[in-house]
């Protein structure tokens, strides 16, 4: 298997003569990546030694390299490049971030980018088709490269997000935007998960999701949530496909979350991760809160009652409505603690209040709730709270691995445990 790196001669166009090695970079001072416990002055080098099945880690942030990987189709060749959260930024010339070019053989080659950043800020010239986030091509048209993007941001200030020429792009999750297509698909296959896909321009008028010529572009997530639904008739400039991979179907709360997505009364960490079992924080509850009433927040605001409050944070006006209406404190010094985590028994007294205040219904016993061993845990001001919701079957105990069903009321709620609370709570009504 044959694959090298190419500098860009200021122009996409490959051919034999301009596929040269790439020379370490003379002013490199740390290594840009590594293949197991390997490590490499620039990620050319990397990719010049990286084999089938292997993974290359990003070791830090890369400006302007002007990368293009070419691989050639003689044998398998299927490797992974981790970014770690690092960024791959270019914005000197009219070069892609990163380019993926395949030809002269007949076995596809694929490669996945996972965790990570690609930009491209070039504006040389605007709508130049070679300044996107990433460009992939089959350059002879003898077989097609698959290239997999895994929790990934692109963007483009000059072009497409993703340039996908005869080649197959699997989307399991990314946030694309870009100057004009989020993704622009000619002659070859583009398979979406998850992601949001955004151009603020539109300049083809065909929408963030282009196809042209033979290349198509779906959906693939059977419990997928698709905004809007009819995205190739809208040619929308704003699409969403909502598919969380923590949320499996065998999960005791996976269809009380999807329905509260359905509804827009929650949202994930992004489009394909929901954050199930990361702890619910202050703001996050009472923004789901104000979502399920349905009133219009933006006339409040708790930047004038709490410090900690910033008056164009994204929490602002859902704290300054839940204080407003009775359902949230401060702590009693001028501090709210939005980016705090919240208790069990804290979520209990927050859906006590929303239901006595907002949904203004009496507390009616559905079920008999068991005794807790822990019951003695929960704070004297919950007490009433706690009661009320276990009556209710809002909250209910959770099964420890000594099979002991315990309240746990001292215990951080989840973001999974908190939309279940909420769902049976709006059941009642």
């Amino acid at each position: 298997m044959r694959n090298k790196i190419t500098k860009r001669l200021g122009s996409l166009f490959l051919s034999a003569a301009l596929l040269l090695p790439a020379a370490a970079g003379a002013f490199a001072v740390e290594p840009q990546a590594q293949i197991g416990t390997t490590q490499y002055t620039t990620l050319w080098e990397a990719l010049e030694k990286v084999q089938d099945g292997q993974t290359i880690e990003i070791l830090r942030d890369i400006s302007n390299e002007e990368l293009t990987l070419f691989c050639s189709c003689e044998a398998s060749f299927n490797i992974t490049i981790d970014l770690n959260d690092h960024t791959i930024y270019e914005s000197t010339t009219n070069s892609p971030g990163f380019s993926y070019i395949a030809g002269g053989g007949s076995v596809a080659p694929k490669v996945t980018i996972r965790d990570g950043t690609i930009r491209c800020t070039s504006k040389a010239t605007v709508g130049s088709p070679y300044a996107s986030g990433i460009w992939v091509e089959s350059m002879d048209r003898t077989c097609r490269p698959v290239l997999v993007l895994d929790n990934m941001t692109i963007s483009s200030a000059n072009d497409a997000g993703v340039n996908c020429i005869d080649a197959q792009v699997n989307v399991m999750g990314a946030a694309i935007s870009a100057y004009d297509d989020a993704i622009y698909a000619q002659d070859g296959p583009v398979y979406i998960q998850a992601g949001n896909f955004y151009t603020p321009n539109d300049v083809s008028k065909n929408g963030a999701l282009v196809a042209k010529n033979k290349a198509t572009i779906s959906m693939t997530a059977q419990d997928g949530i698709i905004r809007p639904e009819n995205w190739q008739q809208q040619k929308s400039t704003l699409v969403r496909a909502i598919w969380f991979k923590d949320v499996r179907p065998y999960d005791w709360f996976y269809d009380k979350v999807y329905d509260m997505t359905r509804r827009g009364l929650i949202s994930g960490k992004n489009s394909w991760t929901f954050g199930s079992l990361d702890s619910i924080t202050r703001a996050e509850a009472v923004t789901l809160l104000a979502a399920a009433s349905g009133q219009d927040v933006s006339k409040y605001s708790a930047s004038a009652m709490f410090y900690d409050v910033d008056p164009n944070s994204w929490y602002n006006h859902y704290i300054g409505w839940a204080v407003s209406n009775g359902i949230a404190n401060g702590y009693g010094y001028g501090a709210f603690g939005p980016n705090d985590t919240i208790t069990r028994e804290q979520l209990a007294v927050m859906l006590y209040s929303y239901q006595n205040k907002i949904m203004k219904k009496d507390v009616v016993e559905t079920v008999t709730p068991s005794e807790m061993p822990d019951a003695d845990q929960i704070s004297d001001w919950a007490q009433t709270a706690m009661d009320a919701m276990m009556r209710e079957g809002i909250i209910s105990g959770d099964l420890g691995q000594d099979d002991v069903v315990r309240i746990n009321p001292q215990a951080e709620a989840t973001r999974a445990q908190a939309a279940c609370m909420l769902y049976q709570l709006l059941a009642l009504a």
